[in-house]
């Protein structure tokens, strides 16, 4: 009798152990929201809404491009200085070639370390990080006259194109890359 009341224990056990899995699963797999990251996040947002572009770029190119391209933009080793990006934007097909070299990456015999893709940067930070890079490391003295800075809308209208970073590399426009 003692075993008997010891198996109906067990598989009692058993059974309420799989329907609160089976239930648990349900319930993960509904993913109840209750907010989202964007609510959450703005409640420790500034209510300032002026956007400020050169705060955005420095701090994207802080968090997504200073390892490897230095504090200065002075490049190290395999990895090029930023001073060259006025003379490819002033280039024919610069402009475009900039965007798709931080949303596709770049692969080139130039350098050794290939660059990788940054598409995951929303559009507004991307556009930021390029015009930090334009108006800094030497580059907004070489400037082209009456050259626009990027905009969102310059970086959504170049997504969606599936490009390797190998293509990148055969659209960049002819200007010397800069001295390692």
């Amino acid at each position: 009798m003692r075993h008997l009341i010891a198996h109906i224990a067990l598989i009692t056990l058993a059974v309420l152990l799989i329907a609160f899995s089976a239930f648990f699963a349900w319930a993960r797999s509904r993913q109840v929201i209750l907010s989202d990251e964007p609510t959450s996040f703005s409640r420790f947002e500034p209510r300032d809404t002026t956007f400020d572009w050169r705060a955005v770029g420095r701090q994207s190119y802080y968090v997504n491009c200073l390892n490897c391209h230095g504090t200065n933009g002075q490049g190290w080793d395999q990895y090029p200085g930023l001073g060259h990006a006025a003379d490819l934007l002033a280039a024919p097909g610069g402009r475009d070639y900039l965007i798709d070299v931080h949303l596709y990456g770049l692969t080139s015999p130039r350098w050794r370390a290939p660059m990788p893709p940054m598409g995951h940067l929303a559009d507004a930070n991307m556009a930021a990080v390029l015009n930090h890079m334009l108006t800094n490391f030497g580059n907004e003295s070489r400037l082209p006259d009456g050259a626009a800075l990027y905009t969102p809308d310059d970086i959504a209208a170049r997504r969606g194109q599936d490009l390797s970073p190998s293509d990148v590399n055969a659209r960049r426009p002819d200007v010397p890359p800069p001295g390692r």
